[in-house]
């Protein structure tokens, strides 16, 4: 169990404040396996350490380290979740978390589940040369982080936002070909039936433009499509649930995994009455928890 995430010490200040039943509740979503977020909040001279922590810890106890990063330079375009850092400090940020990866790693391969950077590929932000850069980037940053030994997945947005055609193309130019594959419903609420066939048809458009098998594998994040009743809302809808709980999957095709990407309890930013993206909402998260798939 993460014990640095915002769920684990909202159990801690339930328990504290005598509030059992709501701490019960709220131990669902922390004793579950979840990514760590890695953004321009951890600057470049010690992401590097905290990285190498993050996987030692991990490691140590049998887990496979996941881990989301959140840098990119325009990211979100500037609306709720918007920030990133520079066009030039970010290749250099991408080099420490890699190296961090290399000093947390055993046997010198990390073996780390890595998503590349949500918010970013299937949003057009006024400029093709902006876009065109940020690919780049993209493209970079997956291979230095894949000569880690990690598996990188790129974004690949969700089922009810582009065509597998487009997203296929958009993976393709930041670079999918130096990726494991891609990652779907991240921040979301879609079915994972629905995001299984929709990541399907993008790795059938990736196979048809000659991309290896090696490359066409996704991870669905399930934190928060236990109901999957939220109508194409994707800036905190209610009576929302938590999904199927992590778990690898080996069913002899391309879905490598079942993810908690998003942290559930976490805003998506001040909408629907919410507190600013990524603060803590208690009120979210007990309604998740009632909610979930059993």
């Amino acid at each position: 169990m993460d014990r640095t995430t915002q769920a684990h010490d909202a159990v801690a200040a339930a328990r504290a404040a005598g509030r059992t039943g709501v701490a019960t509740s709220l131990q669902v979503i922390a004793s579950a396996p979840q990514a760590m977020w890695v953004g321009d909040w951890y600057p470049t001279a010690s992401v590097r350490s905290t990285v190498a922590s993050y996987v030692r810890k991990a490691r140590a106890a049998a887990r496979t380290p996941q881990l989301v990063l959140y840098a990119i330079p325009g990211r979100d375009c500037g609306s709720y979740s918007g920030g990133g850092l520079d066009e030039t400090t970010y290749p250099r940020w991408v080099a420490q978390v890699a190296l961090g990866l290399r000093d947390g790693a055993v046997g010198g391969r990390s073996q780390a589940l890595v998503v590349l950077e949500p918010d970013s590929l299937m949003m057009d932000c006024g400029s093709a040369a902006f876009d065109a850069r940020r690919n780049r980037l993209m493209s970079d940053a997956t291979a230095r982080l894949a000569a880690t030994g990690a598996w990188v997945y790129l974004d690949a947005g969700h089922s009810n936002w582009r065509t597998a055609s487009d997203t296929a193309s958009r993976l393709r130019a930041a670079g999918v070909a130096r990726a494991r594959g891609f990652f779907t419903n991240v921040s979301n609420y879609n079915a994972t039936s629905r995001e299984k066939s929709y990541a399907q048809a993008v790795a059938r458009r990736l196979a048809a433009s000659g991309l290896g098998a090696g490359h066409r594998h996704y991870v669905v994040d399930t934190s928060r499509n236990g109901t999957a009743s939220a109508d194409g809302q994707w800036c905190n809808p209610r009576g929302q649930g938590l999904g199927v709980r992590p778990r690898a999957v080996q069913a002899g095709y391309q879905l490598d995994a079942l993810l908690w990407v998003k942290h559930p309890g976490e805003s998506d930013g001040t909408c629907n009455g919410g507190p600013g993206a990524g603060q803590w909402w208690e009120d979210v998260a007990l309604e998740l928890v009632r909610n979930r798939v059993r």
